[in-house]
């Protein structure tokens, strides 16, 4: 659990800089790390969740704007 700049917990995966910018990272299923820095606390939070779910939502099968019926 990452803390912000007064001691208080900001969530798994949250921190804040010395500069104010949040900091928000996690690992995705394939073990790569995928961080950002927002300047707000509620942006960090959207971000992972949004980051998250796209993650584990992941494995839609994307088709070719070519690729005929027979293909």
């Amino acid at each position: 659990m990452g803390k912000n700049l007064k001691g208080k917990e900001c969530g798994k995966g949250i921190c804040q800089r010395k500069d104010g910018f949040y900091y928000a990272r996690f690992i995705d299923k394939y073990g790569k790390r995928h961080e950002k820095y927002v300047p707000t606390l509620p942006e960090a939070r959207n971000w992972l969740e949004e980051a998250r779910f796209a993650d584990t939502r992941d494995n839609i099968l994307v088709l070719s704007s070519d690729m005929t019926v027979d293909t």
